[in-house]
């Protein structure tokens, strides 16, 4: 009969867990009553699984949750890929309806204000003004407004008697914007013109820029401007007199078109001023 094998740890660990081999239990229990320091220890152990696994059979027991069958889960999957299959499609049909519309509307942008006739030639000098005046101050951190809207009032005051017409700060907090406040500026010979800008809370930051206007080609719809050398955007319109431009950085085309109508509405229901009202300082 050969020499038992030594007691080692794994014969030990498989007496806690319940695995030992009965072939093994006689020596494991001797090796227990010849060590009985260590047998404490190791019956103590198997105490703690015992109690542990009675705590926790009745989740044990449990049946497995409908969201956690095999058969529900592979269903889940094939739902999802139909979803994922049904977007990319969905995607492709806009793309080509897209492209489609694109052609077919080339010709309706930009829309026309009511009663506004097109201008054709180089852009106007009002806009090169407003594209001017939001590189420089729309960047600035320091003071990118002269009068803060917490001043608007006397802002807006100030600016109606300068411009000779009133003027207020159109409400773009439905377009996600919030009036920063203003400044005065001088336009082409002179002229007085008004900058007002407005911030979202991402932090980017758009102008509408106004002054009289009453170069050749006299009223006109809204018309896209884009300098790309300045990364700056934004409609311009003239109306009633005054030219207008909304400008921005890093702001989508639809974006800005909404925003210029939203300002379109609100200034030009305003009254003109008798033309040459007399102005006076903040």
């Amino acid at each position: 009969m050969g020499e038992a094998m030594p007691i080692g740890e794994d014969d030990l660990q498989a007496w806690i867990d319940g695995r030992l081999a009965p072939s093994r239990m006689q020596e494991v229990e001797a090796w227990m009553a010849a060590n009985p320091e260590a047998a404490g220890r190791y019956r103590a152990m198997a105490a703690e699984l015992a109690s542990l696994r009675d705590a926790l059979r009745s989740r044990h027991d449990a049946p497995v949750p409908a969201r956690l069958r095999i058969a529900n889960l592979q269903a889940g999957r094939r739902r999802a890929r139909s979803r994922q299959w049904r977007q990319v499609a969905a995607v492709c049909a806009w793309l080509a309806l897209g492209s489609g519309f694109g052609w077919v509307g080339h010709g309706l942008w930009p829309m026309p204000l009511p009663g506004a006739a097109p201008v054709s030639g180089p852009t106007r000098p009002m806009v090169a003004e407003a594209i001017a005046a939001h590189h420089v101050f729309a960047a600035d951190l320091g003071r990118p407004v002269e009068v803060a809207s917490r001043q608007e009032d006397q802002l807006l005051r100030w600016l109606s008697n300068r411009l000779a017409r009133p003027v207020s700060a159109p409400d773009l907090t439905g377009q996600g914007y919030r009036l920063m406040g203003g400044r005065l500026l001088p336009g082409a010979g002179g002229t007085p013109a008004a900058q007002l800008m407005y911030q979202d809370d991402a932090g980017a930051r758009l102008t509408v820029y106004l002054r009289a206007d009453r170069a050749a080609g006299g009223e006109t719809a809204f018309r896209f401007t884009d300098d790309a050398a300045q990364g700056i955007a934004g409609f311009w319109w003239v109306e009633q007199g005054f030219g207008y431009a909304v400008l921005g950085q890093g702001i989508s085309r639809p974006s800005l078109l909404g925003v210029a109508a939203a300002v379109q509405r609100q200034l030009l229901t305003l009254p003109s001023a008798p033309a040459g009202a007399p102005g006076q300082s903040l």
